[in-house]
């Protein structure tokens, strides 16, 4: 067997790298912060409201500020829409990947549904438990792509169970903290080339296979993992007087290791020929493959102002340590020839994504217009952890964004209220130059496009007062 041979497996690994991947992409870049309605209509700086249930995620201590017993129900519905343009794959043999340069790899409408209960005990305790999905992702590109090697389906989500209590220090603190179970499932399915294989075998260099045969060696992975972490959130509330409220709110790390495995399909007319040979070196029909990542801590300081029985006005500034995601290694269930000149073999994929910590702006208003009828509306800037387009991936095209929310609020009696809100998500347009290398399994493919993305949210929520 020729030292071109293992060029193919390595390309296969990048499968799992990419469903690892995954998971830091939501903890960040495709972070939803659509956790309340009424919170989203208010370009999400509404923190230090705690008008309701949903003051469970944004700060516990709120739950004192929640009168009764409620049940606040949330629903959005997503349309994202991620175009690429100009894209261009190259394989290590410096032959150009074949198939369309343009495509939409996220264009299906989602649905996220949040659940939120809170109880006032008495004048100084308050209780609440929230059910809802902080992170998620969804994307599906053409499997004739030039980007089939780098990214072709991603579906990953992230459900959070989060009790909490809140004490009241006195007329004007009160304190909160909730624990936080955190199930992460992330799926992914990419394409691998192995004309390597037929090279070995034939003869032909790869660069004129790829030109003759293009696709014809093509196999497809798809990878799932999962797991449960564990953190706490915690806040904090001043009522500096009958007009003012400011706020901090701190959401802890949570340490996920991925559990997963790579399931290999040859769909190529050649690859099904070759595919016998792959566990040879170490890549098997069906293999495990984990990871351990620490999503990043947040630190929030917000504020609300009663300028009068009509308007409020809201402000909120957070802080997240996507440093944490400044690397990840994928271990792999088995070592894999990744230079058999030398004997050289390895498990593990080493990803640098170089990730620097990043803050949030947000500022909204609400303005009553009758006893029942209440107008918001805000914008929220967003800083993109992602330092340059040689560390995007194409699995995180992000950017820098924007969110501008409006909505309304109507109480239809003393115990049920509705409440409806859309958001215009702006992502600045982004480039992905990226190239993985180094002594560890592989790929070495260089992948790059030109991306477009935004999202239109709309929300509705019912809450009702026992």
């Amino acid at each position: 067997m020729t030292r071109r041979l293992p060029v193919v497996f390595e390309m296969s690994a990048v499968v799992i790298s990419a469903a690892v991947l995954s998971s830091p992409v939501l903890a960040s870049g495709y972070h939803l912060g659509l956790q309340s309605v009424t919170s989203v209509a208010a370009g999400n700086a509404a923190a230090a409201e705690a008008a309701d249930a949903t003051t469970i995620v944004s700060n516990p201590a709120g739950l004192v500020h929640v009168e009764g017993t409620q049940i606040d129900t949330n629903l959005f519905v997503i349309k994202p829409d991620i175009k690429y343009k100009n894209a261009r794959g190259t394989f290590s043999d410096g032959s150009a990947v074949s198939g369309p340069a343009h495509g939409n790899i996220a264009n299906t409408a989602q649905l996220v549904p949040q659940l939120y209960f809170s109880h006032r005990l008495n004048e100084r305790w308050g209780v609440g438990l929230g059910v809802y999905i902080p992170y998620a992702a969804r994307t599906n590109d053409s499997s004739a792509s030039v980007l089939r090697y780098n990214v072709n389906k991603t579906n990953v989500k992230a459900l959070d169970i989060n009790p909490a209590v809140a004490f009241k220090i006195n007329d004007r603190h009160s304190l909160g903290v909730g624990l936080i179970a955190q199930y992460l499932h992330a799926e992914v399915q990419k394409y691998a080339d192995f004309t390597p294989v037929g090279s070995a075998q034939s003869g032909i260099p790869p660069a004129m296979l790829h030109q003759r045969a293009p696709g014809a060696f093509d196999a497809r992975a798809t990878v799932k993992g999962n797991d449960w972490g564990y953190g706490f959130n915690a806040g904090w509330l001043w009522d500096v007087n009958d007009d003012v409220r400011v706020g901090v709110s701190y959401r802890s790390k949570i340490n996920q290791h991925l559990h997963g495995t790579a399931r290999w399909q040859p769909v190529g007319k050649y690859a099904r020929q070759y595919a016998p040979l792959f566990a040879q070196f170490g890549f098997k029909e069906l293999e495990g493959a984990q990871v351990q990542i620490t999503t990043p801590e947040v630190v929030s300081v917000h504020g609300m102002w009663k300028v009068n029985p009509q308007w409020n006005l809201f402000g909120n500034v957070s802080w997240t340590r996507s440093s944490r995601l400044h690397e990840l290694d994928i271990n792999f269930e088995n070592d894999k020839a990744i230079d058999p000149v030398h004997g050289a073999t390895s498990h593990t994929t080493h990803i640098a994504t170089n990730w620097r910590d990043t803050y949030a702006v947000g500022v909204g208003a609400s303005y009553q217009q009758t006893p029942r009828l209440q107008w918001r509306f805000g914008v929220n800037y967003d800083q993109s952890p992602v330092r340059s387009s040689s560390t995007r991936l194409s699995t995180i095209p992000d950017g820098n964004r924007w969110l501008f929310g409006a909505g309304a609020k109507y109480d239809v009696n003393k115990k049920d209220t509705v409440a409806v809100s859309y958001a215009y998500l702006h992502i600045q347009h982004t480039r992905m130059n990226q190239q993985d290398d180094g002594a560890h399994v592989s790929s070495n493919v260089r992948g790059e496009a030109d991306y477009r993305s935004h999202a239109h949210i709309a929300g509705v929520s019912y809450t009702h007062r026992f």
